[in-house]
């Protein structure tokens, strides 16, 4: 089968043919319909540090939906033909996080497309002990597939205790940011101002059908003095971007008293004054994972409309050609690229 596996250190990808992988009798075999690239594969598609634990070489992928095919013969509630979608975080069960009913925190679970091979390619498999959601008819595989990437906006958003009927701002308008603009605004606020750059004008486009009030565009503009100008402070930032120029922003943005969730994953240090962060009582608050709550409240909001991911799905990609999608979110051409099949 096809397959994007990181092979080496450093930048690329490549695309190998390798075998189907073998179930054992407590896993699924599923075929992948749909395959979403992820920020997190891109850093690792240009070598950005901070995947140095990846065990190469390893398929990527963690974002996905497809349909089961096979069954080992301890697995219950799954049939062949479901389509499915999961949790790519497989905690132990054994840690002392697990044991206390936070597998989120596990300390030696397994990680699709991290840890070991994941989703990028024509099969995955799944240990049926792992959070496996059946996906409603009415939601297509290919925005099932982005179900990850909403659970950790809607954790985010959960985290921050975000209120509606008060302005917000969102910084960066990659897939996270897009998503968040979605969940913000289903959540009541208003008016919502995203942030991008001269790069980003498609993405900055779709962010206006899917409910970006106001778009500012930094290289334009100082975003710090748009934000006043349009709302005044916030009480809450939402970074998406990963650029670490943005936490000293996200902070200046901010009411006394204000959150700065950092959603984005930095490759490098932040610099920020922090007796503003202290006489104002302002908070930065990381923003990483989710819970099985979580998943089945992104699969409610995509299955009732709520939350309509279509329109960031720019590019569709056989997995034989993976490295043209990296190159096209790479330079921002695409706002989400979903790997498929090659019949489709």
């Amino acid at each position: 089968m096809k397959a994007i596996v990181k092979t080496k250190t450093g930048p690329g990808v490549e695309i190998l043919d390798v075998a189907k992988p073998e179930i054992r009798e407590a896993d699924i075999l599923v075929k992948v319909q749909a395959a979403s690239l992820c920020g997190s594969d891109l850093h690792i598609y240009e070598g950005t540090p901070g995947y140095e634990y990846l065990p190469l070489p390893v398929i990527l992928g963690h974002e996905f939906a497809g349909e089961v095919v096979e069954i080992g013969r301890r697995v219950q509630g799954l049939a062949i033909g479901d389509r499915v979608t999961a949790n790519p975080t497989m905690p132990c069960g054994q840690c002392d996080w697990c044991k206390v009913g936070k597998g989120g925190r596990c300390r030696s679970g397994f990680s699709l497309g991290l840890t070991g091979n994941g989703a990028f390619a024509e099969y995955v498999v799944l240990k049926a002990g792992g959070d496996i959601f059946k996906i409603p008819d009415n939601v297509s595989l290919e925005c099932a597939s982005l179900c990850e990437p909403l659970s950790i906006v809607l954790n985010g958003v959960d985290v921050s205790q975000f209120q509606g009927g008060q302005p917000v701002v969102v910084l960066g308008p990659g897939p996270i940011g897009l998503l968040a603009v979605q969940v913000l605004k289903a959540s009541g606020a208003g008016p919502i101002i995203l942030t991008g750059t001269t790069a980003d004008a498609r993405r900055l486009e779709i962010a206006r059908q899917l409910g970006a009030d106001i778009i500012v565009n930094v290289q334009e503009e100082d975003p710090v003095k748009a934000v006043i100008r349009h709302t005044g402070r916030v009480n809450f930032v939402f970074e998406a971007t990963g650029i670490s120029a943005t936490i000293a922003q996200g902070l200046a943005m901010l009411n006394p008293g204000g959150k700065l969730m950092v959603i984005g994953i930095h490759a490098e240090d932040a610099v920020f004054n922090p007796l503003d962060l202290v006489r104002k009582r302002k908070s930065i608050i990381g923003v990483y994972g989710y819970n099985q709550n979580t998943w089945k409240r992104s699969l409610s909001l995509l299955s009732t409309g709520a939350i309509n991911p279509e329109p960031m799905i720019t590019h569709r990609i056989p997995f034989s050609k993976g490295e043209e999608g990296f190159m096209l979110a790479h330079d921002k051409t695409a706002a989400k690229v979903i790997f498929v099949p090659e019949e489709q």
